[in-house]
């Protein structure tokens, strides 16, 4: 299975903070779920050579700037849909600033 899509977000303005908090506390969910290691009784259960299945997405969130203002989100997934969704649900705050929803 190999990534076949990705996106880098930028976030660098106060009024987008709530917004950076959220997608950094999904990011540490989604990402602590999946890449645990499955078990069965205690033992490791071998999906691949390294005992792990790989998950159909990844994505990482980084504070940068004076006092964290500002947030890199990159995302990696194995398709289109897969990365859409997880920025149509996590950029879906952004509609009371620019007017209407990112995503339709």
């Amino acid at each position: 299975m190999k990534f076949r899509e990705s996106s880098l977000l930028l976030f660098f303005r106060p009024k987008l903070k709530h917004i950076q908090n959220q997608i950094q506390e999904d990011v540490k969910k989604i990402m602590s779920e999946q890449l645990r290691a499955p078990s069965m009784g205690g033992r490791t259960k071998a999906i691949n050579g390294d005992g792990y299945t790989k998950p159909p997405l990844v994505a990482s969130c980084n504070s940068f700037g004076p006092k964290g203002i500002g947030s890199v989100v990159r995302i990696a997934a194995t398709t289109t849909e897969s990365v859409y969704g997880f920025l149509r649900s996590r950029l879906a705050g952004l509609e009371p600033l620019i007017g209407l929803c990112p995503y339709h």
